[in-house]
Parts: structure tokens; C-alpha cells; sequence
């Protein structure tokens, strides 16, 4: 194995992304990540949490470090 596979098959470390979560008002309602660091992901979590409303994500931020495999 050479060194550039071996490196290459390592998981790869990226930040967390976080998104604000807005009503229809422009109110903050919550923070929200997603375990693969997808927007679709965490909107999906949020038309869950609250299937009756119309919420927004807007990216806020990234935080902390995650990792994520190939």
C-alpha cells in the first residue's frame, strides 16, 4: 500500500455546520446540525420536529469538528 492510498482512505474531518432555524416571522425558533452535515438532512429533522409550520433554515455557523467517511 502506498502512503497516498493509505491517506486517502482515511475518514475525512470537516466542521460541523449549523443552520438557524426561522419562522415565518424571522424568529429564531432553534439551532440545528445533521449528522452528515447536509442541509437536506436537518430540514428534513425540522419538517418532523414541526410538521405544521413553515420553517426556514439560513446557515449560521460551523462549530467543532466532525468526521465524515467516503
Amino acid at each position: 500500500m502506498h502512503v497516498n492510498d493509505f491517506i486517502g482512505s482515511l475518514p475525512k474531518i470537516r466542521q460541523k455546520k449549523v443552520w438557524k432555524v426561522i419562522d415565518e416571522n424571522g424568529t429564531i425558533v432553534q439551532y440545528v446540525g445533521a449528522t452528515d452535515n447536509r442541509k437536506r438532512t436537518a430540514q428534513k429533522y425540522i419538517d418532523e420536529k414541526y410538521p405544521s409550520k413553515n420553517l426556514t433554515l439560513v446557515f449560521s455557523h460551523f462549530k467543532g469538528l466532525m468526521t465524515i467517511p467516503q
